[in-house]
Parts: structure tokens; sequence; C-alpha cells
């Protein structure tokens, strides 16, 4: 086995690496291609409307693609054992049956990156194709896996998925840098829609706390956050489109507030919840 090669690129503004592609001397059984309504517009003007996922094998029914620093069938034993990845993928074709989305085809991609080192913006999207027939979910080996485990980070994937599949929102190249109040905004929406469903979720008062922390960054005055975190309230569990999301944004002043560069502080979330 030889060593991964990867590229990468910066996304506009967010100061953090993502990774382009990765290509391993792991066996690929074939190739899959998400095509995307709205493409990723690199730095330097080239339009990415599609991606091509290499498939590893396959485990109960579902294609898994192994993206790993220096590839071995040792490391990848080691990394991600072949009982956990059985279950992983039984696991993620329940969830999306009980997201009432039949995809043709459904990919499991594991990225062997801690969310320090990387591209947790990618982990943070189950990107769909724009003819609503493949679902990718999108797993890094992180910290934040090991505190929530991976049955609650599918679940909440797999409802931005059926945001998309259900055209909500758009299909989106999984790079497509969205905003940190967007994600603040729809987290909110898919953990009070589990909730309700009685389906593992991230609790309220910690996506409440994550957009209190998020507003204090942006540099909202206290009546515009207060009034901001008030409308978080009412979002908990209600179904929202992106349309609705970016209107909210601009009547509270987030929209415009995001495009200044934020304050000092503690970190956000990795994007993945």
């Amino acid at each position: 086995m030889g060593r991964a090669r990867g590229c990468q690129s910066w996304g506009r503004g967010t100061g953090r690496a993502i990774i382009v592609s990765v290509e391993s001397l792991l066996k690929v059984i074939e190739k899959l291609r998400l095509d995307y309504e709205v493409p990723f517009i690199s730095d330097r003007g080239k339009v990415l409307d599609h991606t091509i996922v290499r498939i590893n094998e396959r485990r109960r029914g579902v294609a898994i693609s192994y993206a790993l620093l220096a590839p071995s069938e040792q490391d990848l034993e080691s990394l991600f054992p072949r009982e956990g990845m059985d279950c992983l993928a039984e696991t993620t074709r329940s969830i999306i049956a009980d997201c009432a989305m039949a995809p043709r085809n459904t990919a499991l991609q594991m990225w062997d990156y801690s969310v320090t080192r990387g591209p947790y913006s990618l982990e943070g999207r189950a990107p769909v194709n724009r003819q609503r027939d493949t679902v990718l979910i999108i797993f890094a080996k992180s910290p934040l896996a090991y505190k929530f485990n991976y049955e609650m980070v599918l679940w909440h994937q797999c409802m931005h998925a059926k945001d998309r599949w259900e055209h909500r929102f758009p299909a989106a190249h999984p790079q497509v840098q969205t905003g940190e109040w967007l994600d603040v905004l729809w987290h909110l929406s898919i953990d009070g829609r589990l909730e309700a469903r009685n389906r593992p979720h991230y609790h309220r008062e910690e996506r409440l706390e994550e957009a209190a922390a998020l507003f204090g960054r942006l540099g909202l005055p206290a009546g515009a956050a207060d009034r901001a975190l008030a409308v978080c309230r009412e979002l908990w569990g209600r179904e929202v489109t992106l349309d609705s999301l970016m209107e909210t944004g601009r009547s509270l002043g987030l929209e415009e507030a995001g495009r200044r560069p934020a304050s000092k502080g503690p970190a956000g979330g990795d994007g993945s919840r």
C-alpha cells in the first residue's frame, strides 16, 4: 500500500483547510458521481459542480469509501473494524428509511482526520445529488463521534440529507460555505424535529447556548441578540427551508453581521452537528 495523495484548497473567508480530493491506493471497485444544483466556486474561479467518490467496498448494501492518510489493510481494520462498519452500514440504511428517503445509492465516506486537523465543514453536510437518487454521509474520525456516538451524528446528518432530498434545501456541493449563523438556525430545526420523533438529538439548551455564543462573536448588540435568541426558540422543531432561514437571517441582521470579521472568542461548532 502506498501513501494517500491529497490536495487542499481554502474556502473563501473561512480560514480553514478543506480537502478537495483524497486518492489512496486502496482498491477501488467503482466510482460514484454526484452532480449538484449549487456548485462550489474556487478562489481561482473554477466551477466544481460534481464530486467523484471512490468506492472501496460494499457492506450491507451500502457503498463504503475510505479517505485515509496512509492506507493499509492493517490501518483500515484498526481504524474501521469490519464488524463496526457492518453495524454502521445497517444503522445508516435503517435511519435513511426512517427519514422516508429511498435512494438508489447510499454511500458512507470515512475520513481518517480529526476535526482539529481539517475538513469539518465537509463532515457537517450529507450531500445528495441533483437527481435525488444518491445520499452520501461523510464521517470524520473525530472526538465528536466519540462524545455523542455515531448513531446520534448519523441521525443529524440524515436530517440534513432529508431537507435536501425533499427540496427544502438545494443539492449543494459539500464545499459550499453557507455561513455559521445559517448552520445554527438549521440545527435548531433539525434537533427539534428529532426530539419530536423521540430520536437521538442534541439538547435544546445546548443549541441555544451555541447560538448565543455565535451572536456574541458576530458582535450583535444586546437587544438584537435577545431578539435573535427569541427567534431561535421558535425555530426549535419547525420545518424550514433555505429561503425561510435566509429571510430570518436578513431580518435579524445575521447575514450582514456574518460578512464582517468575527470578534475573537471561543471557536464555534465543528459544523458536523
